[in-house]
């Protein structure tokens, strides 16, 4: 499989698919993933606590997305605990969206350093 440019792999990551074929749709149901690309059957889970390292990805996402809200509130003048609260509020509505994105970077991140051959759909 020929290799991808980062911003393909980016993109590819936005659209959740697969960070092998790049055609597999990694998740099923909203927040349910296929055990395995329905294209070139690679397993999205490799062991357990793989998703792990997606908390990381998570976290910065939720900082980055939650930044510009929290300065404008900041900036405006707004007391500590309106800035909270807009801040929950933010992350909880893009929780789930934030859920699936972190897991699908990571798996993209994790199949750039160390690729599963072809031959191996476990």
């Amino acid at each position: 499989m020929p290799e991808r440019s980062i911003p393909g792999e980016f993109v590819n990551s936005l659209r959740h698919r697969c960070p092998r074929c790049a055609e597999g749709k990694v998740y099923k149901g909203f927040l349910s993933m296929h055990p395995k690309c329905p294209v070139c059957g690679l397993r999205f889970e490799r062991e357990p606590g793989y998703f792990t390292g997606a908390m990381y990805a998570s976290y910065t996402l939720g900082i980055i997305l939650t930044f510009p809200v929290w300065v404008t509130l900041l900036v405006i003048g707004a007391p500590v605990w309106v800035i909270g609260l807009a801040t929950a509020a933010e992350v909880a509505v893009l929780f789930p969206f934030l859920f699936r994105l972190s897991r699908v970077l990571w798996m993209h991140l994790d199949h750039r350093i160390n690729p599963e051959p072809e031959a191996s759909t476990r």
